[in-house]
């Protein structure tokens, strides 16, 4: 399969910085094997890896030593060894697919097809600029905001801020987005308006969420709504100033929504990559993902049903499947930031059942 790389002429092949922040671990790795192997081969056309190739690099299937699998594994006969290699190497090929499909969704890779029919050539386009205008957006108070001192008064405050502001734009340094917002911010706090009922930093997910819904979709389309930018920006205006009606029910529906997906995701890289658990003298079958105690936990059952084994799903594994948490909403976030002391809670919770 050939290779096509859009990427800015001034700079070598690398991982820009805003992939950090809208793929997983998982998708990162796959994008740097992309990468890697290109320069393996001098970034000529015919430079894309094959699924295998992609899943050795990423490390994808590697049987780590002082395991409980690897030490399953070392009990095995040659020909069950040769069966375990076949299985583990065939679900870490699929890892890859499942991951370079959500990389085609997300549209960081483009499949294009060129010639005609019996000498269609497949090129795979990796975009290196792609999400990197939105990343410009949505991070750019990062490197403007300055942190105020608590000891300030209110009015010292402003007027430094202000002053600020005014500096920046005089400068150049400040984005108009920026500004309307550090603008709209004072003014909040000169009419003593009170937060938003959606924390601050979800409104704008919240926002996107409303915009992309099938009723807003069809009126953009249907040329219903002109201005889509214009009328985005009015819902974060209305949703901060607590006049959005459904704001606190779009908010629920998108957390309802995350937690769904980080399911799906989680059985999805369970069932191809961990499927079986064996634990004395049986094999378990995966079967489904709960949450307790702000922990997922991985099911599995005989084939019989007669046994049932639950396994907490570790914080590698999580970071490593899931996006960033400062993409989620709140309570998301805070579920992933907290994962490990939460983990740690639990496991001493069955301890304490036990004695």
């Amino acid at each position: 399969m050939k290779l096509k790389i859009n990427k800015p002429k001034t700079r070598p092949i690398q991982i820009e910085p805003w992939f950090f922040r809208y793929l997983n671990e998982g998708e990162l790795k796959v994008v740097s094997a992309i990468l890697a192997h290109a320069d393996i081969r001098n970034r000529q056309e015919n430079s894309f890896p094959s699924n295998r190739t992609i899943a050795f690099y990423c490390g994808f299937g590697l049987l780590k030593e002082n395991t409980k699998t690897h030490k399953i594994y070392l009990q095995l006969t040659k020909k069950e060894k040769e069966e375990f290699d076949k299985k583990r190497t065939k679900n870490a090929i699929q890892q890859v697919k499942n991951i370079k499909r959500a990389l085609e969704n997300k549209g960081v890779l483009k499949r294009e097809y060129s010639g005609f029919k019996g000498k269609t050539i497949v090129y795979m386009t990796l975009d290196l600029e792609w999400k990197k205008e939105q990343f410009l957006k949505d991070y750019d108070e990062y490197f403007n905001d300055i942190e105020h001192e608590d000891n300030l008064e209110e009015k010292a405050q402003i007027e430094k801020e202000l002053e600020t502001i005014q500096n920046l734009y005089k400068k150049g340094d400040i984005s108009k987005e920026n500004m309307s917002k550090r603008l709209i911010d004072l003014s909040r706090r000169l009419k003593d308006i009170g937060e938003p009922e959606i924390p601050l930093d979800d409104v704008t997910k919240v926002a996107d969420f409303y915009m992309n819904s099938k009723d807003i979709q069809n009126k953009i389309n249907n040329d219903e709504i002109k201005n889509k930018d214009a009328y985005r920006n009015s819902i974060i205006k209305s949703i901060k100033n607590n006049e959005f009606k459904n704001a606190n029910k779009l908010y629920k529906a998108l957390e309802k929504e995350e937690y769904e997906n980080i399911l799906k995701i989680l059985s999805e890289y369970y069932l191809n990559d961990k499927n079986d658990l064996p634990f004395s003298n049986k094999i378990y079958y995966f079967k489904k993902i709960r949450l307790e105690d702000n922990v997922f936990i991985a099911r599995y059952k005989t084939k019989d049903n007669k046994f049932i084994k639950e396994v907490a799903i570790k914080n590698s594994e999580i970071s490593y499947q899931l996006n960033n948490p400062i993409t989620y909403t709140q309570r998301t976030r805070e579920l992933l930031e907290n994962y490990s002391k939460n983990e740690i809670k639990l496991i001493d919770k069955y301890k304490k059942k036990k004695e």
